[in-house]
């Protein structure tokens, strides 16, 4: 039935919407493994099974890739063959064999494999018959060097694209994840014997599960936080297999689900897609929903965040819910999920993962389960359609690609017209770097006080024509997002998402922010296209990195500090001197405190990202809410009597930009051997505090208990 419905879904009768084992007319590969037991959702690879006493298990058990012949037979009747395990010939022996992967005209199987605790995770081929085992990948050969925690270089996830190359994701350019100190996994491609290994994208956080749209397109999922909370965007996009024309396809400013994995498309259905909802931590495991894209592709800027586009298998009444044991679907039509799931206890687990159908009523049927071991990846072993081919339009000997923005104003609400004059380049960078040590504010380095997570780089600035037109060039390889400026330089608007410019390539977009179809109406040709893309130039200030301490400061040392924090005392109560506090100083500290609200900061409009802020910091804000646009102390500095003529051109709008990186504080991830941690600190405070306790200083300084809790630079 399977195989009609995906060859001439059209033609071919309704399949019933009913989960029933009778669907089942054709044999199943699968995966059994234990489970790695892992702290987040994108470090599952390194964390093997372990023992009651937490430590690795040297045998994880009977792994393997197996095919199910007959599932629609009772469990008693079922033939199980083994395409490889530890006791085939060929085999790889004991280890954990994961992410089995049918080929379109199912014959031939990827698959991955970790042989040891401490090991790789390497690709191999493998023909359904279990002969011809071949090994794609090989990570001892790749010599980046690993400074993050655990063990190993690791190719997962492949994919089999419409040309016969694999797409898969891998650690091999050795990130690191700038929240925690685990290795960062991105899109690769290679042919189809392990040759011409190379990136497809440029994130420096995880991107997972890889798969493959029937136009032809690459859908994953991509974590990303672009001065937004760490935790919870995990969403959908879609990309060109030569990695140009990365497009949110759904979920990039949802706070919930936190994660949408292992999303492939409904057979037979162009906007349906099925994954696993999930959290951010520990497992990727969860429940299992269908989206419906359509619901999102005609309407506004919200349209691909619309809650009323899923459906939860499982939880029908809440749609967003990402909590349970439920992973790996495979729709079997709109109707019928086929999925790695537990029937009893599916929310808190605590069984071994088998096959089971769900249907839209939520009436669940076990297909297959497996002693003490659980079983990953149920697909249907038959032939389905190959998507087609789509052109490479990339010159990998390239450096830069090109934008052409049609209006930057459609999508500008509120904003008039010729009043955005320049459009910013600006990159967030990848960690390489090994971790200084202590974690603050929920960062490896703490390059702000959960404000901006990355240290970022300016590329410059381009004009914007009047008619609202811009065109230009970009670096190649790096990810990279766009800001509005007016003619003071200020803030109107920010991309806080990043792509790439794919080398050799030209991308245009319809304007800020392109979710719906645009409302413009064919007309003249756009003053930007009557000329070459231009190259982003400097900045009065510059280009480059933008830090704090030794850009920033020293504005205030020769310009404010005299009358905030000198000899003339704290005007306004604001002080502005540069000296040291624990993690940063205490000019930055005052600048960046929330005062009355943990989500607002007062002075410079930021974006806090703290973890309790998911919901604020995940929307997408009007023009002019945040940084300079919005910023009390950019006002004060451009408007104020008594301010405005203190500072330079330069130095107003190195101020404006320092704001607009959302915070920042250090420029690198090598600021220092050791990080800013000042030594003796915490034993320097409860000396401190307990004087003022004595001092009666709590009278005024206090919590609500009377204690002296925490201490500030206001001291």
């Amino acid at each position: 039935m399977l195989s009609a419905f995906w060859n001439s879904p059209v033609q071919a009768q309704e399949p019933t919407g009913e989960a029933s084992k009778e669907l089942l007319d054709f044999p199943i590969l699968f995966a059994a493994r234990h489970n790695y037991q892992s702290t987040h959702i994108y470090d599952t690879f390194y964390h093997w099974r372990q023992d009651r006493r937490w430590r690795p298990i040297k045998n994880p058990g009977t792994s393997g890739i197996y095919i199910l012949e007959n599932p629609s037979d009772p469990p008693e009747k079922h033939r199980i063959r083994p395409v490889i395990d530890p006791t085939t010939t060929p085999t790889l022996g004991d280890g954990n064999y994961s992410d089995p992967e049918l080929s379109y005209d199912a014959k031939t199987i990827l698959f991955t494999y970790k042989g040891s605790p401490n090991g790789n995770t390497v690709i191999y081929k493998i023909n359904v018959d279990g002969t011809g085992l071949t090994q794609l990948t090989d990570l001892d050969e790749h010599g980046n060097p690993y400074k993050g925690n655990y063990s190993g270089h690791h190719d997962l996830a492949p994919a089999w694209l419409p040309d016969g190359r694999i797409v898969f994701t891998s650690t091999r350019y050795s990130g690191l994840v700038p929240c925690f100190n685990t290795g960062v996994t991105i899109l690769h491609v290679m042919n189809a014997d392990g040759s011409d290994i190379h990136a497809i994208s440029v994130n420096g956080e995880t991107e997972f599960d890889p798969t493959v749209l029937p136009d032809g397109r690459i859908l994953f999922c991509r974590w990303e936080y672009v001065d937004k909370n760490a935790l919870v965007i995990q969403s959908l996009w879609s990309v060109y297999p030569d990695g140009a024309e990365e497009t949110a396809y759904f979920a990039n400013n949802l706070a919930y689900p936190n994660a949408i994995l292992q999303a492939r498309p409904v057979p037979g259905e162009e906007t349906l897609v099925v994954g696993a909802l999930t959290r951010h931590q520990p497992f990727p495991r969860g429940s299992i929903a269908m989206i419906d894209i359509s619901k999102g592709i005609q309407n506004s800027a919200s349209g691909k965040n619309d809650i009323k586009s899923i459906f939860n298998f499982e939880h029908p009444e809440d749609p967003t819910c990402d909590l349970g044991q439920s992973c790996d679907p495979w729709a079997l039509n709109k109707n019928v999920v086929m999925y790695s799931g537990q029937m009893d206890n599916p929310t808190n687990g605590g069984n071994f993962n088998s096959i089971l159908l769900i249907d839209r009523s939520g009436k669940r049927v076990e297909v297959c389960s497996l002693p003490d071991i659980d079983i990953h990846n149920p697909t249907p072993l038959v032939p389905r359609p190959v998507p087609p081919v789509l052109p490479d339009k990339t010159d990998r000997s390239q450096t830069t690609g090109s934008f052409f923005v049609t209006d930057v104003y459609e999508g500008l609400k509120g904003v008039e017209r010729g009043s955005v004059k320049w459009l910013r380049v600006v990159e967030e960078t990848s960690r390489v770097s090994a971790s200084p040590g202590p974690t603050y504010w929920n960062q490896r380095f703490s390059t702000s006080a959960a404000l901006a997570w990355t240290p970022k780089i300016y590329h410059g600035i381009v004009p914007v024509c009047e008619d609202g037109s811009v065109s230009f060039t970009a670096p190649s390889g790096r990810a990279i997002y766009f800001q509005l400026l007016d003619q003071d330089y200020r803030l109107v608007r920010s991309m806080r998402t990043f792509i790439q410019a794919a080398p050799g390539t030209a991308r245009s977009c319809t304007g800020c922010h392109e979710y719906g179809p645009p409302t413009g109406r064919p007309g003249p040709m756009k003053m930007a296209a009557k000329r070459p893309p231009l190259e982003p130039q400097d900045e009065s200030w510059g280009s480059g990195y933008m830090d704090y301490p030794s850009m920033v400061q020293p504005i205030f040392d020769r310009k404010c500090v005299r009358c905030h924090g000198g000899d003339e005392g704290i005007a306004a109560g604001l002080d502005l001197s540069g000296s040291p506090t624990q993690l940063f100083s205490i000019s930055y500290e005052n600048l960046v405190s929330r005062r009355e609200k943990l989500y607002h900061v007062d002075l410079i409009s930021a974006i806090c990202c703290a973890n309790p802020t998911s919901y604020w910091s995940t929307k997408i804000f009007d023009p002019y809410t945040h940084g300079s646009g919005a910023a009390p102390l950019a006002e004060k500095v451009l408007n104020d009597p008594t301010h405005k003529d203190l500072l330079t051109k330069e130095e107003k709008e190195l101020l404006f930009t320092w704001i607009d990186t959302n915070g920042l504080y250090f420029g690198t991830w090598h600021y220092t051997q050791s990080g800013p941690f000042l030594v003796g600190w915490q034993e320097t405070v409860d000396r401190i505090r307990e004087v003022m306790q004595n001092s009666n200083c709590a009278d005024c300084h206090a919590d609500s208990n009377g204690n002296i809790a925490r201490f500030e630079d206001d001291w």
